[in-house]
């Protein structure tokens, strides 16, 4: 039987991403196979199966993504399986295959449909299904185009499919509500459908009986906005579709004309911002009894809570637009807009609580997200696992619950979940900072010592001070709740193409430095390798909500974290003492007592060098 386990060393990593993709049946045996298993779910009459082709796709994304750094050749294999499933969707797409006009639309669209029994029995195009498709597209073009000196196989493929998935993004352009004045985006149903007869009895050409009721449901929907989890299928792939499209690889592609620079560059990320801000405005925030904040919210246009098939897909595409925030965000502060993706750690947080004390009951997770409903809900898990990098808790008790029926409801998307996010189990990441302050010279030398020979070797002296939100909670086991924070202060910026944050950045532009030839973040990283380090952490903030029962707070010892290390892009030398940040043990008292922030002042001399992004062969 399959498991998994809590070490999360290289070697543990790949041994279990090999049974993930190799042993556990999810796959064909080659691409070509999988290419023709996916062409052989469209013959014009039946619906392929949207769904789970969507978790198999977002599987294999989730793991390029965990083993890249670490192995190039399952890298690639992984990414080679994508494309396949990509290019497989898009050379079935209804307007590649002939298939009948979308009669709710007026055209056959770029998009992929069936036979439909609550629409009359009509082919069908929808949104959130082709949503999946374009993701399957862009996820695999974005991390082609990311590191196209890695996948030089792939570009052309990823070029074509960016174009292809503007393409559909373009053909439901005119069911999206989008504009300027209003913050808010969203898809609507077709008006088109206010014309469907919704009749009892009739014999659909995929074999099926026409389902009236719902019918009905889409016949008085006409118009008005598709469901949150419809919206959200769509835009984590405009998520994944506008950095790919803003590449250079792209950019120098026939393909890329200015209209669609401008929809890559300009409206979609606003898109983006505006359906996260329309889809977080109806989360509640609410407060548990004892102070812990969490978060409900209801399915669309009714007052029933959110089941949680429904709720676990939702928070899976806020992870993959999570993960693409600071690109998006990027992108509007470039095209002059004030919006941002409305993304924040606290909302997570309380997500992270509303699974912890509301869904999870020892191991069976609950049918709606207040907690009524179920069992049998633990195979829907996957899109809960992020939360992990708010609170480690998330994972293990994910974990825990897939494996605790006989056999364990281990599916594709769950399972790849907990392999990606495995490594926030035993850390607790913090990522966001109330205030960053840094200090950069040149170090002084001692008399009689030589000087660099050249501003490569040039020692600096770097100070990095500020405070940090901590939002570790005492528990009600009478002792302390310990727990491993790690953080790292800005640098130079996320490993992003065109980050230019930070000091050492900052350095590099006043004292001149040269650069290597190539784009930062995508051809080469700017590190600081360390000769001393003097880090130190300190509480900044603490919490006592009610009476104090034996409240404690402790910051017990700081270290820095693991050195990485890497070869120097100039010298072509290996290159150690890489700082990659701080680690500090917290440990807290009492069920209503908080660390909220940590203040600390990491005194660090050593160089800036330019290192090789870092892929082992």
């Amino acid at each position: 039987m399959t498991t998994i386990g809590d070490a999360n060393d290289p070697a543990t990593v790949l041994a279990d991403v090999d049974t993930f993709f190799l042993h556990s049946g999810y796959f064909a045996a080659t691409d070509a196979a999988e290419a023709q298993g996916i062409a052989g779910q469209f013959d014009g009459v039946h619906k392929p199966g949207y769904w789970e082709i969507g978790q198999m796709t977002a599987a294999l994304a989730q793991m390029v993504d965990l083993v890249a750094p670490l192995d190039l050749v399952r890298a690639t294999a992984y990414l080679s399986r994508l494309g396949a499933i990509a290019g497989a969707l898009c050379a079935n797409r209804d307007d590649k295959r002939g298939f009948p006009v979308d009669p709710f639309r007026g055209r056959v669209m770029p998009a992929w449909g069936g036979i439909t029994n609550d629409r009359d029995c009509q082919w069908n195009t929808d949104v959130s299904t082709s949503g999946l498709f374009v993701y399957a597209m862009a996820a695999f073009a974005r991390r082609v185009l990311d590191w196209p000196a890695q996948y030089p196989q792939f570009e052309n493929q990823a070029v074509a499919l960016v174009t292809a998935a503007f393409e559909s993004y373009q053909a439901f352009r005119p069911e999206l509500h989008f504009v300027d004045a209003d913050p808010h985006a969203f898809y609507n149903l077709p008006l088109a459908y206010a014309s469907l007869t919704c009749a009892s009895g009739l014999h659909c050409a995929d074999g099926s009986t026409s389902n009236a009721h719902s019918c009905e449901g889409y016949r008085a929907g006409a118009g008005q906005p598709i469901a949150y989890n419809e919206n959200l299928a769509m835009v984590q792939a405009l998520a994944e579709l506008a950095p790919a499209a803003d590449s250079a690889a792209y950019r120098a592609s026939g393909d890329a004309t200015p209209q669609l620079l401008q929809l890559a560059t300009v409206e979609l990320p606003l898109v983006v911002a505006k359906v996260v801000a329309y889809r977080v405005a109806d989360f509640s925030a609410q407060t548990l009894s004892d102070g812990t904040p969490y978060t409900q919210w209801h399915y669309q246009g009714t007052d029933r809570p959110e089941d949680i098939p429904h709720a676990q897909f939702e928070l899976g595409c806020l992870a993959v637009i999570l993960d693409a925030q600071v690109r998006i965000d990027a992108l509007l502060t470039r095209a002059g807009r004030l919006e941002r993706v409305p993304l924040d750690p606290s909302l997570f947080v309380r997500l992270a609580n509303t699974f912890l004390r509301i869904v999870w009951r020892q191991n069976d997770l609950a049918g709606e997200i207040d907690g009524s409903g179920g069992p049998g809900f633990n195979v829907e898990c996957a899109g809960w696992i992020p939360l992990a990098q708010f609170d480690p808790w998330v994972w293990r008790r994910s974990r825990d619950t897939v494996f605790h029926p006989n056999p364990p409801p281990l599916r594709v998307d769950n399972h790849a979940a907990l392999l990606r996010y495995r490594r926030f189990n035993a850390m607790k990441f913090l990522t966001t900072f109330a205030g960053q302050n840094w200090l950069i010279v040149p170090a002084a030398l001692a008399v009689g010592q030589a000087p660099p020979q050249s501003i490569t070797q040039q020692k600096w002296l770097l100070v990095l001070s500020g405070v940090v939100i901590a939002d570790q909670r005492g528990d009600n086991s009478g002792g302390w709740n310990q727990q491993t924070v790690s953080f790292e202060p800005d640098m130079a910026g996320l490993d992003v193409p065109g980050a230019t944050s930070g000091p050492l950045n900052w350095a590099i532009a006043q004292y001149v430095i040269p650069r290597p030839t190539g784009v930062a973040g995508q051809d080469y990283l700017v590190r600081f390798a360390l000769d001393e380090w003097s880090p130190f952490v300190s509480l900044s903030a603490i919490f006592d909500q009610a009476q104090s029962i034996n409240a404690g707070y402790a910051v017990n010892v700081w270290r820095p974290n693991a050195f990485d290390s890497g070869t120097d892009i100039v010298t072509k030398q290996p290159v150690g003492n890489l700082f990659s940040g701080v680690n500090a043990d917290l440990a807290v008292s009492d069920s209503d007592a908080w660390i909220y922030r940590l203040g600390y002042n990491i005194t660090l001399l050593g160089r800036i060098v330019f290192i090789a992004p870092p892929v082992i062969e």
